[in-house]
């Protein structure tokens, strides 16, 4: 019985080792991939940050873009009625005309502005959903104290049941 006790013992110690080594190369897995998602969100975050910001500088500068070729046209306009000495109602109404078309275009450019920076929230969320998925998938990968410890208590009864079997084997053998 000593060859046996002796196989079951070592077969016993190595199924143990071997699941637990296994369990915490699991568990080192599970939190790199957990800090692997964080890291992708900040990247993530930082992109759509960005892009709301590139929406709001060209907005910015077309809005300006906008204003300056309303007062080089309005310009021109009051150029001509000094040139010519001639107020009515012709010029009056350029006047009108580019003015009301100064602010059409200024709210055309604030209601594309509102509907890409609206994108860019929709944006964020998602950044936030699929972070909050991927950090989730990278926990339910780890395995528990008390899984662990099932599972090495498992793997220990059947190295000794192997060990045992491969004892018995080698008692018969004749040297």
């Amino acid at each position: 019985m000593g060859l046996e006790v002796i196989a079951m013992g070592i077969m016993t110690a190595l199924s143990m080792g071997n699941t637990a080594a296994s369990a915490v190369s699991q568990n080192k897995q599970a939190k790199a991939a957990g800090d692997a998602a964080s890291v992708a969100a900040a990247a993530d975050y930082q992109a759509v940050a960005a892009a709301g910001d590139q929406v709001n500088a060209q907005a910015q500068m077309e809005a300006l873009k906008l204003k300056r070729q309303a007062l080089i046209e309005r310009g021109r306009i009051v150029a001509g009625q000094g040139e010519t000495g001639f107020i009515g109602n012709s010029p009056l109404k350029e006047l009108l005309v580019s003015r009301t078309q100064e602010q059409e275009a200024l709210g055309t450019l604030s209601y594309n502005q509102a509907n890409a920076l609206a994108q860019n929230s929709r944006d964020m969320g998602s950044v936030f959903a699929t972070a909050t998925s991927r950090y989730n998938e990278a926990r339910s990968r780890r395995v528990g104290g008390w899984a662990s410890g099932l599972m090495i208590a498992s793997a220990g009864a059947s190295g000794a049941a192997e060990g045992l079997t491969f004892g018995k084997g080698l008692k018969g053998i004749k040297r």
